[in-house]
């Protein structure tokens, strides 16, 4: 079989062998659709239309926001066409097919041109400007092609747009996206999403029968319309050392760039719980030395109401809560029913809301005005983003279950994402003096315990066991200056050398191995031998042909 490219749900572009049997049906574009369907704020319906295998007819019975009826012609994608490029998806409906549902269109009722990815259970819809076809027989396929990568885009951040050229543009978006689409298509496919600020929020939408009048206090706006790059949900995982927490507080700063936002960050750990991430009464000291029962918040709330403040201005904010360690804890039990909340819609509202307990009423009235009957419903607006860090090769983490998992974007830093911003080189050994570069000699021992056949079939070490550039801190890798590469502080590094990469390659990463691993070592039973190797032989502690095989080459 020809080799074509995918992109799997994390976004990460991959190739393998098509089976050109494995395609989508159209019950299984159906269904698809049907999903993406049911999480508009309203019921819909949709149904395959008669002696039209590829047409799909969607009606709104209780109202539509002005949506009004869609004609969808709709396939599965596949990949290759145009003499088989293998970083393309393509749909080939018939000309008959397309043509109905553009005179639908010609009608006054929406009509959309969408193709239905689909790959480890993740869909992405793709869908072009919706033209009627020239072909001369009604059974022409027509093909309409979108590039992996802006569906691998789509996957990680939720809605792109590929510019097709003459002033057109495809678009790529995940499922939840699709409410969003159908509001603002007349302009998706004719202008870049940036010009559409006044298209974007649809008229009343989350808006209940309690009024500001009725209630007398200043009505919650959800729907802040702020936009950014980033998901509002967002889990950020490698290996140790891959400068996750750095991306985050640089991504933090982007955000919050000429904004007066915020963030607040707060670490998981196994004993975290739902009071201490939310909010429970504690006793607390006034003035006067007097005890009493309050509210307290946690982050999360802390959050949430800066941005619901916020959102009430002409000028809303975004606010971030970052969690280090997200699976330190046990997240369902720490989320507990805020875990619903984290279902958002296109705009990145909360899709669902949720009942909330007295005391959290009557602390959002204190904060935000009102009655505590203001708030017994609470929903995460659009200007609060939560994002998190999580590193899977600790030891003492706890396994998240697919539904929590899912309403999460995860980003994949790789085991040398970022090394071009680490420099340093240090003199090692006593015995016979070395000078080493840190990133080498990093990326030495991960070739040393995962790429050496012999000890691969052993040690069977997966990437996120290995060290990533920042497994050292930056501050201990500091310079002496810009044009001089050596490492400042010899004694910090050597001492956190062993305290770090020595601990954690004998304790962890290489335990049941460590007499090969460390094979220039006279002793490997104790962690105290290998130290004091270290110390006289510097990196021929992992064996005396380490340097020829794994070092030297690592330095190109």
């Amino acid at each position: 079989m020809p080799e074509y490219q995918f992109a799997d749900k994390g976004g990460k572009i991959v190739s393998v062998e098509y089976d050109k049997n494995n395609y989508f049906s159209a019950e299984q574009v159906l269904a698809s659709l049907d999903s993406a369907f049911n999480r508009f704020p309203f019921p819909a319906y949709i149904e395959q239309v008669i002696d039209y295998d590829d047409v799909f007819h969607v009606t709104f019975p209780e109202g539509n926001d002005g949506i009004g009826d869609v004609f969808i012609c709709a396939k599965g994608t596949t990949p290759g066409g145009r003499s088989g490029l293998k970083d393309e998806q393509r749909i080939q409906p018939k000309a008959k097919y397309l043509n109905y549902v553009y005179d639908r269109g010609e009608e006054g009722k929406k009509a959309i041109f969408l193709g239905v990815y689909n790959r480890d259970g993740e869909t992405i819809l793709c869908t072009w400007k919706v033209m009627a076809s020239a072909a001369a027989s009604i059974e022409t396929p027509i093909s309409k092609q979108i590039k992996i990568t802006s569906i691998a885009k789509a996957m990680r951040e939720g809605f792109v747009q590929q510019d097709k050229g003459k002033g057109e543009y495809a678009c790529a978006f995940r499922p939840e996206f699709l409410y969003f689409y159908l509001r603002n298509c007349d302009w998706l496919h004719t202008g870049h999403v940036s010009e559409l600020a006044e298209h974007t929020m649809p008229e009343n939408f989350g808006a209940t029968e309690d009024t500001v009048a009725d209630k007398g206090f200043e009505e919650v706006n959800f729907y802040t319309g702020i936009k950014c790059k980033y998901p509002r949900n967002r889990i950020v995982f490698g290996a140790p050392g891959t400068g996750k927490s750095f991306r985050l507080k640089d991504d933090c700063r982007a955000l919050l760039a000429n904004t007066t936002g915020g963030y607040e960050r707060v670490t998981f750990h196994p004993d975290y719980t739902f009071s201490q991430f939310v909010g429970a009464y504690k006793p607390v000291t006034d003035d006067e030395g007097n005890i009493r029962y309050d509210f307290v918040p946690g982050p999360f709330m802390r959050v949430y109401v800066k941005a619901i403040k916020s959102g009430r201005t002409d000028n809303p904010q975004p606010f971030i809560l970052v969690v280090e360690e997200i699976n330190r804890a046990k997240v369902a039990a720490v989320f507990g029913d805020v875990f619903q909340l984290l279902d958002r819609d296109a705009l990145g509202v909360s899709e669902y809301e949720i009942e909330v307990a007295e005391d959290i009423k009557k602390y959002l009235a204190a904060e935000l005005g009102g009655d505590p009957d203001n708030y017994c419903q609470i929903r995460i607006p659009d200007n609060m983003f939560i994002w998190a860090s999580m590193n899977s090769a600790d030891q003492g983490v706890f396994p998240m279950d697919t539904a929590f998992k899912r309403r999460w974007s995860f980003e994949y830093l790789g085991i040398n994402e970022n090394e071009s911003k680490i420099r340093g080189s240090i003199m090692l050994g006593e015995d016979d003096i070395q000078v080493v570069e840190w990133n080498i000699l990093r990326k030495a021992i991960n070739e040393r315990k995962a790429i050496n056949e012999k000890l691969a079939s052993e040690y069977r070490v997966n990437e996120d066991k290995l060290m990533g550039p920042f497994f050292l801190p930056k501050t201990i890798i500091t310079t002496v200056s810009d044009t001089d590469d050596t490492i400042a502080d010899t004694d910090l590094f050597l001492d956190t050398f062993k305290s770090k990469v020595i601990m954690y390659l004998y304790e962890d990463a290489a335990k049941q191995h460590k007499h090969k691993l460390f094979a220039g070592c006279p002793d490997t039973t104790k962690y105290s031998a290998v130290c004091e190797a270290f110390d006289k032989i510097g990196m021929r502690i992992f064996g005396e042909d380490f340097e020829e095989r794994y070092y030297n080459p690592q330095k190109g």
